[in-house]
């Protein structure tokens, strides 16, 4: 049976740093999309065994979700996400912010999305098959007759299949730069990670890092990689990535700057 090491979650899902309680440290915990006013009561409470602290999270349905670790108790979780009521309203008022400011999801001729980091316009094309030229200065994406003037279907498959045959390959040159054994590598179309690493050297991508400039992908990759010398997020995990991708603080900013673009892909 496969056994989820560790991923990697979107920026748009990451969390975001909540207050300590009790003198023990929250972990980091939002994810946008949310609107402000939803009542602590309707929280979500999970027991973790292998968590150390109380974690607060605000999911995508606007439900604060408090994961409890294996010494603590529903009162106490109750009582950290009362006292973090301004903080799970903050964190809504920026999610609503961020989601109002996402670009239009119609693709049409003069569409722009991001490519390596780029932006880069899609063109009606005239080819007599439906399919993607790539081109200096533009993508010319011909339709399908039944999508009409809209080049998103033709587009996305384009995308995904320029991920399943580029983003495999550097991962496994960066596993052999680091030593370590990949299994299997599969590329998806994942809404709630970059990636995730998976018992037996399994690793999965999320085909938008073919978006992302170089460097953000190869920190993405590296990330993952990582996971297979240290499954979890602890701050060894993180002296490891340091080590490997000392810029790796720049990739994350501009992930985030970059979050509503990215959303775009779908």
């Amino acid at each position: 049976m496969k056994t989820l090491l560790a991923q990697l979650r979107l920026v748009f899902d990451a969390p975001a740093p909540s207050p300590p309680m009790h003198g023990r440290s929250a972990e980091p915990g939002a994810e946008p999309g949310a609107q402000p006013g939803a009542e602590p009561g309707a929280a979500k409470l999970v027991r973790h065994p292998r968590a150390r602290q109380y974690v607060l999270r605000v999911l995508p349905d606007g439900t604060p979700r408090v994961t409890i670790p294996r010494w603590g108790s529903k009162r106490e979780a109750l009582a950290f996400l009362e006292a973090q009521r301004d903080w799970v309203a903050g964190q809504r008022a920026k999610q609503a912010a961020r989601a109002h400011g996402r670009p239009s999801r119609d693709w049409r001729d003069g569409h722009e999305l991001l490519l390596g980091g780029s932006a880069v316009p899609l063109r009606r094309g005239s080819a007599s098959r439906a399919g993607v030229i790539e081109r200096a200065d533009a993508l010319f994406v011909t339709p399908r007759s039944r999508d009409g003037d809209d080049l998103r279907p033709v587009a996305s498959a384009w995308l995904l299949a320029r991920a399943k045959r580029l983003l495999p390959p550097r991962l496994l040159a960066l596993a052999a730069q680091f030593d370590l054994a990949v299994t299997q590598v599969s590329v998806r179309n994942q809404r709630a990670r970059w990636g995730s690493c998976a018992t037996g050297g399994r690793i999965s991508l999320n085909w938008r890092l073919i978006q992302t400039p170089d460097t953000v992908r190869d920190y993405v990759l590296i990330h993952e990689l990582m996971h297979l010398r240290q499954p979890n997020h602890s701050a060894r995990f993180w002296a490891l990535v340091a080590r490997a991708c000392p810029d790796h603080q720049a990739s994350r900013r501009w992930l985030r700057a970059h979050e509503a673009a990215l959303l775009d892909g779908r």
